[in-house]
């Protein structure tokens, strides 16, 4: 199995390299080794001093505020670097030596493989790899400059949450309505799964025609919800993750 090394210990490089694990050698290159959360034996843990680049294959998955600091102590030249360092130009990753660099934006379901991965390529010499490597966890969708990037970021990368929050709330509300707390989460999990299923065969907006009834309890629930402004607090989420 080919070696890939994930620089960092958090919540996103522990959901790579469990993506990665059956299929890949992986080893989890951190600042202190003895904070890894991750006990498995078949994915390794070692410090950035008995770490070298020279000939790697590196997903780099620290805070990006760390680069500058974490590049000081790397040496070598990798084979290929893929990012996950949200904001982070093509031209500051080049601080760590590589022969090929990639961005890329999954989510926290890769721990599942079914993280969804905007990825951006600067030469494309391991093209082919890169894409086994990244559809390994999820499914991963090219974009064509650093702009599309940052944008699509947002969707693949935060979007999530915000799902997690309007999940959170619905969970909320049928407990507010009288349900106890496990019916009402049960409910609101098998609820996603169903619009999942749907949003996979029609437009959502489809798929609201579909369900609200003329003076019916959705279009009143709808109304409702257009009244907040639930549309824009979306636009202004958006715009600001994408935000630099």
């Amino acid at each position: 199995m080919s070696e890939i090394y994930i620089l960092g210990n958090g919540a996103m490089a522990n959901a790579i390299a469990l993506g990665l694990e059956d299929k890949y050698e992986i080893t989890i290159v951190a600042r202190d080794e003895s904070k890894n959360i991750i006990s498995k034996p078949n994915i390794k843990t070692i410090s950035y001093k008995e770490f070298n680049l020279e000939g790697k294959n590196v997903i780099l998955a620290f805070k990006p505020f760390a680069l500058n600091d974490v590049a000081k102590m790397l040496k070598g030249e990798a084979r290929w670097v893929v990012s996950v360092l949200a904001n982070t130009t093509f031209e500051q990753l080049h601080v760590i030596k590589a022969q090929d660099y990639i961005k890329i934006m999954p989510n926290i379901a890769a721990k599942f493989k079914s993280s969804t991965t905007a990825y951006l390529m600067e030469k494309s010499l391991f093209k082919d790899e890169i894409l086994q490597v990244l559809n390994t966890f999820g499914k991963s969708f090219l974009l064509q400059n650093e702009k599309e990037f940052d944008i699509a970021m947002v969707l693949s990368g935060c979007a999530p949450a915000f799902l997690a929050l309007v999940a959170e709330a619905l969970a909320n509300a049928g407990v507010r309505g009288g349900l106890k707390n496990d019916l009402s989460y049960n409910l609101t999990k098998a609820t996603f799964e169903s619009f999942s299923a749907l949003f996979n065969q029609e437009h959502p907006a489809l798929i609201k025609e579909k369900i609200c009834s003329p003076a019916g309890v959705t279009i009143k629930g709808i109304e409702a919800l257009e009244k907040r402004a639930l549309r824009a607090a979306f636009f202004e989420a958006f715009l600001a993750s994408s935000q630099k």
